[in-house]
């Protein structure tokens, strides 16, 4: 599996991550923009669109040490920042073209919580684990792929983080992406403080954000101009896929089923990783935008490491996790 380690301030990291991985992030931009115009997208207009927004602003303003890793990672692999920002704005560009998946699961009893995450074909075969090293925030492992800061994961602080797009939402040009809330979630190490970082910015995209930690275990569910608490206080286990809890009469059958399984593989008590293994992976895009599973991870957070499966042995019905420890 891909591992690439990162560390020092935002600037180092990205430098040595665009540095590292310039091929790579040239490959899949390259990827990403067929993919886009083969679906009718004018890209020129999203990449303009991106451009004149206030994502950067507000990455800048509320997350500037991750600002800067992006900077870096275009100046690393001696790329147009516009490129980056293409592949960082992940959920942003979704808005717009469209394409969901995910399905999240925790249990506060174990310390699990893990997810897989559905993307674009384009995405196949391009997973890369980053191990985050700071001097001011636990090490964290993250899921991702060449020239993207992150999607998901889990922190040696005994934080872990899943996310699910949720499709009710446009996204607003104004607030924080969806990549810099899951980094810095990441470098936190209390549901307390996770709670207060939510709240307390403004939110860019339709998104849920699972948190688990020493101090609990919590779904929000956010949008421009939204945050609101899916899960009861003091929950013991959550499953989230791609729609409001509260508002289940405006979601697909995909995130329906995948929701269901879910809450029964937490109802029997059973092997939540044979669960994201096997019952809830997508396999059959049913446009070439619909996503697929790219990957998954799964984590108890009091262990020294993370595991990851690719997508593509996922799909195969024959994954292998891999643990990726965050002592390298």
């Amino acid at each position: 599996m891909d591992v690439l380690t990162v560390a020092g301030n935002g600037s180092a990291r990205g430098f040595t991550h665009g540095q590292a991985r310039a091929a790579q992030i040239v490959d899949g931009v390259a990827a990403l923009r067929d993919h886009l115009a083969a679906n009718g997208i004018d890209v020129p207009a999203v990449v303009d669109r991106l451009m004149r927004s206030d994502l950067a602003a507000t990455a800048k303003t509320f997350t500037p040490d991750l600002w800067d890793e992006v900077v870096a990672i275009a100046a690393g692999a001696t790329v147009e920042l516009e490129d980056i920002l293409l592949l960082t704005f992940l959920d942003e560009v979704w808005s717009f073209t469209g394409g969901l998946g995910c399905s999240v699961v925790a249990r506060r009893r174990d310390g699990f919580i893990g997810q897989t995450m559905d993307l674009p074909l384009w995405t196949a075969g391009r997973l890369m684990v980053l191990r985050v090293e700071s001097e001011s925030a636990p090490t964290a492992l993250v899921m991702s792929y060449p020239g993207m800061i992150g999607l998901c994961g889990a922190g040696a602080g005994g934080l872990g983080v899943g996310v699910n797009a949720l499709e009710q939402f446009q996204a607003d040009g104004q607030g924080l992406a969806v990549a810099f809330i899951a980094r810095h979630l990441l470098s936190l190490t209390t549901l307390t403080e996770a709670e207060a970082f939510l709240t307390g910015v403004p939110h860019a995209a339709g998104q849920s954000y699972t948190v688990s930690a020493a101090d609990g275990t919590a779904t929000w569910e956010c949008g421009p101009g939204q945050v609101v608490l899916a899960t009861a206080s003091g929950a013991l286990e959550c499953a989230h896929t791609n729609h409001l809890l509260a508002d289940p009469a405006n979601s697909t059958r995909s995130s329906l089923h995948r929701l269901a399984t879910l809450t029964k593989a937490l109802a029997a008590g059973g092997d939540l990783r044979a669960t994201l293994s096997r019952d809830v992976v997508l396999t059959d895009p049913k446009t070439s935008n619909a996503g697929v599973t790219f990957a998954a991870f799964a984590a108890n957070l009091s262990d020294d490491h993370v595991d990851f499966a690719d997508g593509r042995e996922l799909r195969a019905g024959a994954p292998t996790w891999e643990s990726i420890y965050f002592l390298g």
